[in-house]
Order: structure tokens, then sequence, then C-alpha cells
């Protein structure tokens, strides 16, 4: 139904969840990374950039400034 495999859909969960907990904590990247299930912080790195187009750094920084 979704036209994606399994893989691609749980991933797409997974970077949701760090988008979430990157927005509403001030957790290590790290450690939210390893609880959304990623095993390695290069890969998450790299499927994050490509999902968000920024790094979760970025990402944290972006949404920081709008609080």
């Amino acid at each position: 139904h979704t036209r994606k495999s399994y893989i691609e859909y749980l991933n797409e969960l997974r970077i949701s969840y760090v988008c979430n907990q990157l927005i509403q904590t001030s957790d290590p990247v790290s450690d939210i990374v390893f609880r959304s299930g990623f095993q390695n912080l290069s890969n998450f790195n790299r499927k994050f950039k490509e999902t968000m187009k920024l790094t979760p750094q970025a990402y944290r920084r972006k949404f920081a400034e709008t609080r």
C-alpha cells in the first residue's frame, strides 16, 4: 500500500521519532538514535540527511530558533 519496502517504511518511522525527540528533548543525538532502533550512527546520519536534507544537529538548531 505504501509502495515502499519494509526497511524504507521502518526507517521513516524511526527518523520521525528522532525528529520529535530532537525538538522535545536535549538528549544527545547518539542516545536518541540508539533508542530509535538504529544500530549504526553513520548509517543513521546518512539516512537522516537523505530524508530531512539537514544533519540532526542542524535540524535541532532550526527548531530551537523557532521556539
